[in-house]
């Protein structure tokens, strides 16, 4: 039997949050590792890797909240 896949749902909001670090050169990536998934944050050459370990569904989510926890605080439109 197979596993059904958790579908993320993303807002208006998370893409914007996107696309302003992706033109201010902040990249969130999900890295795979021997024991799980981590995220990483590049922002313009310094990276910065999650302590923790997710599974894939949790890995994506944290990205969305990533991108928009970093616009919330950089942006000062």
């Amino acid at each position: 039997m197979k596993k059904k896949k958790k579908s993320i749902i993303t807002t208006e909001k998370q893409h914007k949050a996107m696309k302003w670090c992706l033109n201010n050169n902040i990249k969130v990536a999900i890295l795979p590792t021997n024991s799980g998934l981590k995220i990483e944050v590049n922002k313009d050459g310094h990276i910065t890797l999650s302590p923790d370990i997710y599974e894939n569904y949790a890995a994506q989510n944290k990205c969305w909240e990533l991108y928009l926890y970093i616009y919330n605080k950089l942006n000062k439109e």
